[in-house]
């Protein structure tokens, strides 16, 4: 069955999210160099491992793309290529780092966590596997 995995993409670094085996939630992983973000998974896991791959599609208020969109789909291309049987999705991305930030802040993280995008980029890839799987299961 495998796990779905959430990349939230970045020109410089992307964000990694797994869910857990029954689909049901998603949890921060780590943050990967975009530059390196193939290799990384190849190594990391087995595409009989992975059940698909939620890509976070950057867009603006009125659902049209932005610059940062490039990125995602030059990757979710490559994942394509990489992993053909391995189901690629984008799914709506907006307002996923911000919410990162303020759960950060809800939960009183301290000033120095609040300022590591690494570690808001992989809370970001989480809440939009979340929202994703959501989607996924009220089908």
């Amino acid at each position: 069955m495998g796990i779905w995995l959430g990349l939230d993409v970045g020109g410089v670094r992307t964000g990694i999210a797994e869910s857990d085996p029954s689909h049901k939630m998603a949890f921060p992983n780590c943050t990967q160099a975009t530059a390196t973000l193939l290799a990384y998974l190849e190594r990391t896991y087995l595409p009989s491992d992975v059940a698909g791959i939620a890509v976070g599609l950057p867009v603006n208020l009125q659902g049209q793309e932005t610059d940062g969109s490039q990125y995602a789909k030059k990757v979710a291309d490559s994942l394509r290529a990489l992993w053909p049987d391995v189901p690629v999705h984008f799914t709506d991305e907006r307002f996923t780092s911000k919410l990162a930030a303020q759960a950060a802040h809800a939960a009183g993280a301290s000033q120095r966590v609040k300022k590591d995008k690494g570690k808001l980029d992989a809370a970001a890839a989480a809440i939009l596997l979340d929202s994703f799987l959501t989607q996924l299961h009220s089908k």
